[in-house]
């Protein structure tokens, strides 16, 4: 039981925890409220206490958004960017998942080379190796085209090796049970390995979306047809015209930063469970 001293100290610190969260969401609360003004409104606010404040509902309220939505094509920029995140999941998780597998559960030639050369993979940039993905992805004739988008972002050495830390402590019993059943050994990792996994399947799903979310570089670089562009080009193809209010800026970007706010509340404690699971696995 907690004494009354420590139940008064836990209520300041959460105190202060919840006033410095405050403080960091400003920018956000400033956003999300000028987002429904015109831009008359944003200026006159900018220097008050209004400026957090969002107008009285009225029937202009959603005016922003239904520009957004009705006289551009963000609705579809952000359809391809959810479907290329789900593909991308589901067989991340597979790919990623069963290579380790492999690298904590089945002893080949030079295992331990591999884990090194996928952990020295995980310090290079993106930025480093991209010209090397477009020269593949152009030589297979696979610009402009859903495959060549999604291909070369299917393997990521950080996803294996935080698969692999978690299945290193997975008991060998359970698969030497499994094979009395005539379980296979890919069966055995869809039926039983998977779902003993779940924090870190969610972890890896969680970055797989932020990271196709927040995707500007590659995209730009395979796609060139207006129908399979993302979200984030189409930020930037809108927040760049003339004809785009301040308070159309700040819709769009509300539009786009929402749904990862929304992934880290509903997926936080998994997140969390998932990084911590992996750095405490010894092997």
């Amino acid at each position: 039981m907690l004494t009354k001293r420590q139940k008064r100290n836990n209520r300041i610190l959460a105190a202060v925890m919840l006033a410095a969260s405050l403080f960091f969401l400003f920018p956000v609360i400033w956003m999300l409220a000028n987002s429904f003004k015109p831009d008359a409104a944003i200026t006159a606010d900018m220097n008050s206490m209004r400026a957090f404040v969002p107008p009285a509902l009225n029937g202009d309220f959603f005016s922003n958004y239904v520009t957004i939505l009705t006289n551009t094509r963000f609705v579809r920029y952000m359809c391809n960017t959810l479907f290329y995140a789900a593909v991308l999941i589901v067989l991340g998780v597979i790919v990623n998942g069963l290579a380790g597998y492999a690298l904590a559960k089945i002893n080949f030639p030079f295992k331990d080379r591999w884990l090194m050369i996928i952990m020295l993979l995980m310090i290079v940039p993106m930025e480093t190796i991209i010209t090397i993905h477009f020269l593949f992805i152009a030589k297979l004739g696979l610009l402009n085209t859903v495959v060549g988008y999604v291909l070369p972002m299917i393997v990521n050495p950080f996803n294996i090796f935080l698969f692999r830390q978690v299945f290193v402590s997975l008991p060998d019993d359970v698969y030497e049970a499994a094979q009395l059943d005539h379980c296979s050994p890919i069966k055995y990792f869809f039926t039983m390995v998977l779902p003993m996994s779940q924090s870190v399947v969610a972890t890896v799903s969680v970055f797989t979306f932020l990271n196709v979310w927040n995707d500007y570089l590659w995209p730009s670089l395979v796609f060139t047809s207006s129908d399979l562009l993302t979200a984030q080009i189409g930020l930037n193809a809108i927040t760049s015209n003339d004809n785009t209010t301040t308070g159309q800026t700040l819709a769009v970007i509300t539009m786009v930063t929402i749904p990862v706010i929304l992934i880290y509340s509903f997926f936080s404690k998994q997140i969390v469970e998932g990084v911590v699971s992996t750095g405490s696995k010894e092997g």
